[in-house]
């Protein structure tokens, strides 16, 4: 039982730290959460040439259901599932290599990891651009080497978009991986190999469950930007395969523009977003009862 003083200083603590927290909850309020209110109320209106109309409809909603949209959605999360699986079947052995290592060659790897970041992300894919073009240096090098007789079409494809993809989020899957690999206890897979297990068998046994939390936070970090993508797409792709990123775009730069349309297609966005994030957490949820249990 606590005390009346031992409940005032907890009181005090309680408030101290809503104090702490009120500036970054105001900036979110203001910048997050008044946005997606005038996004929930413009999708309920009526599409104008230039803006919209003020009067209540539910067309945009119905549009989506109706009008091929839902091959837009469909495409983003073919991309999006093809970014996450390649991004972790990549950046799980190098996250793996980078917790084994020394100090030195971990600090290293490291700074190569986030280099990147320092660049501007459309001058890194301008480089793309460049590298994968008809007459670029990925042709160049093939035909020099007797691979192809004459350059290939890359530019402008799905492949290029995933490629351009999974590099640039890379490192969002690898860190995190990383981070949770490094407090691996990889004595247990000594231990598991002399109790009879091969390597294989020890990886999936054990490194493998143990480093799940890394798996989810990489997943998530590369999922949900892929699937809103729009720059990538935009530039390295085609327009035979508009992903959602693309539609909401042109639904706001084009003339007749709909905002109707763009805000509904983000808000359906959303509504499917949160959904897989409340499927992955009740599935993170039970891993985590079922390890403890």
């Amino acid at each position: 039982m606590l005390s009346s003083r031992e409940v005032l200083q907890e009181k005090k603590k309680n408030l101290s730290s809503w104090l702490l927290s009120l500036p970054s909850m105001i900036w979110l309020a203001f910048f997050f959460l008044v946005p997606y209110l005038i996004v929930v109320f413009y999708s309920f209106l009526t599409q104008d040439i230039y803006d919209v109309k003020f009067e209540f409809s539910l067309d945009a909603y119905r549009q989506i259901f109706t009008n091929g949209y839902l091959q837009p959605f469909f495409l983003s999360f073919k991309l999006a599932i093809y970014t996450v699986v390649i991004c972790l079947l990549l950046g799980f052995p190098v996250a793996y290599y980078m917790a084994r290592a020394n100090d030195k060659l971990k600090n290293t790897l490291l700074i190569l990891i986030i280099i990147p970041f320092w660049t501007n992300l459309i001058i890194r894919i301008f480089s793309w651009r460049i590298f994968l073009s008809y007459s670029g240096v990925l042709n160049g090098v093939l035909m020099k080497l007797g691979l192809i007789s004459q350059p290939i079409e890359i530019l402008r494809t799905n492949l290029a978009v995933i490629l351009v993809m999974v590099y640039v989020y890379l490192p969002y899957m690898i860190l995190p991986l990383y981070s949770v690999l490094e407090k691996l206890d990889f004595t247990l897979l000594n231990a598991a190999m002399d109790l009879g297990a091969n390597e294989i068998k020890s990886f999936f046994l054990i490194t493998l469950p143990l480093a799940i939390e890394g798996i989810f936070a990489g997943s998530l970090l590369v999922f949900i930007p892929a699937l809103g993508a729009y720059l990538i797409p935009q530039l390295v792709g085609n327009q035979q395969s508009l992903y959602i990123g693309q539609v909401i775009t042109y639904k706001v730069k084009n003339i007749p523009r709909n905002w109707p349309m763009a805000s509904a297609l983000s808000l359906t966005l959303l509504f499917m977003v949160a959904i897989m994030l409340l499927i992955i957490y009740a599935i993170y949820r039970h891993h985590l009862a079922k390890r403890s249990s």
